[in-house]
């Protein structure tokens, strides 16, 4: 990790990235009381229920995003910090809170309920770096046009049902030299899900991993039933600090995993393993988001008939930068350039074929894993946070040294006994007298009924 900045290059940096904020920064002075706290949502208390442990109502509390802030604030003298919180606090942000970090309520929420619910648009020019509209005028916007409530005023709002409502935040430009850092919003433009019409909330918002709507409910107490409302989950693969549960189940169904091997190998000789992953789940890339942090890495495991693994070979899926002067990997705020990008588009495929040495005797099982982390473990140890690595999926094969050793595995496995056939043969002689008997039966009754 690089110490901090000092001297001429230090200050200028620090400069660069103050005149940057001021120039880049698109919200209004809005007052925090202006915005409902949470507190106040009673009326939804499921939906707050939800959003409250999302990883939105953590956007300034999270100890992940608050440790990579203390670095950037350290190493660009406090530039660049003003630039990150006003999308992870933009009431805040609107308010003058950010310098001091001294928060209100509404503040200190993060992306919440009312700061969604009173936008109305976005800015002209690129999506992303907070360039929402925001009307504070008190009116709660959303996607039901029949809406009403005692409390407070309400608004039908096309704009809360399309992507772009999300990128305004979820796509990011470096403030100085307008380098892409993260482009969820952009992944799922260019990408096969637009074009079909299914948009971020879709996903994110509604129960379980993919589409999965319609999700009938109420979006308030005393409110009417509805053929669907959107939850407040807004999940992602944050195993760590947001709803575990949901985490990992959208994680499991982001990707599938294939492994071709040969059948038979001669001892000694090298096993060629092919292992595709494909991006069966996520509208954007694999990973998506700040993917010079966050780590996704697929391994080949070989497995000998003594219980011994080797690690065949691993491919890491995440985005590297470089700064002016072409070294790679450096910290976002350093970065002109993507040195390289290695991740996978949605629907699409990626490969790699290893070779692993065949064992004299066999069988050889191969296993290749999917893993993703939400960063280092390195990185979680600094800011003091237990992140687990989850299996996303995996697949797996066995490798026979001669036919005659694969034809023996075969005749042992479940199913292929004699005394499986023998039960398999019981079945089908109960059977073919039950009919039988039915036969006959419906003959005797038959003779009877014209004797009659």
């Amino acid at each position: 990790m690089r110490g901090p900045r000092t001297g001429i290059a230090g200050l200028m940096l620090a400069m660069l990235f103050a005149s940057a904020s001021i120039a880049a920064a698109q919200l209004p002075e809005v007052p925090a009381d202006a915005f409902e706290p949470s507190s106040n949502c009673s009326c939804h208390a499921a939906l707050v229920t939800q959003w409250a442990r999302s990883m939105h109502a953590q956007a300034l509390t999270d100890p992940l995003y608050l440790a990579k802030l203390e670095q950037a604030d350290r190493e660009t003298g406090g530039a660049v910090v003003p630039f990150c919180e006003e999308c992870h606090g933009a009431v805040a942000a609107m308010a003058g809170e950010v310098e001091d970090r001294v928060f209100s309520e509404q503040g200190g929420e993060g992306v919440t309920c009312d700061l969604c619910h009173q936008m109305t648009g976005r800015q002209e020019g690129r999506i992303g770096n907070t360039s929402i509209v925001v009307t504070p005028d008190g009116v709660k916007r959303g996607p039901h046009d029949d809406a009403v409530s005692r409390s407070h005023e309400s608004e039908y709002s096309a704009f809360h049902e399309t992507a772009e409502f999300c990128g305004t935040c979820h796509n990011v430009f470096h403030p100085v030299n307008g380098l892409v850092l993260e482009a969820t919003y952009t992944e799922w433009l260019e990408g096969p899900y637009s074009g079909e019409g299914i948009v971020c909330q879709d996903c994110h918002m509604t129960p379980g991993p993919g589409v999965t709507k319609p999700n009938p409910g109420r979006a308030a107490a005393g409110g009417p039933d509805r053929p669907h409302i959107y939850t407040m989950t807004f999940v992602g693969g944050n195993v760590a600090l947001g709803d575990p549960v949901l985490a990992e189940e959208r994680l499991q169904a982001a990707a599938e995993i294939d492994l071709e091997a040969p059948d038979v190998v001669e001892s000694g000789g090298a096993v060629a393993a092919t292992v595709r992953i494909t991006n069966v789940g996520a509208g954007h890339y694999l990973p998506t988001g700040l993917t010079d942090f966050r780590r996704m890495w697929v391994e080949l495991v070989a497995t000998g008939p003594d219980g011994s693994e080797t690690l065949v070979d691993k491919r890491e899926f995440h985005t590297v930068f470089a700064d002016a002067d072409g070294n790679a990997p450096v910290e976002i705020w350093d970065a002109v350039a993507v040195d390289s990008d290695d991740r996978i588009p949605p629907r699409e495929s990626v490969e790699n074929t290893w070779e692993a040495v065949m064992p004299e005797d066999g069988p050889l099982a191969l296993t290749a894993t999917l893993y993703y982390r939400s960063c280092t473990e390195e990185f979680a140890e600094k800011a003091g946070v237990d992140v687990p690595t989850t299996t996303m999926t995996s697949a797996s094969t066995l490798v026979y040294t001669s036919e005659a050793e694969a034809e023996a595995a075969r005749r042992q496995a479940p199913g292929a006994s004699p005394a499986a056939g023998g039960g398999l043969l019981l079945v089908m002689t109960a059977a073919a007298m039950a009919l039988i008997a039915a036969i006959l039966a419906y003959f005797i009754l038959r003779h009877r009924a014209s004797s009659s």
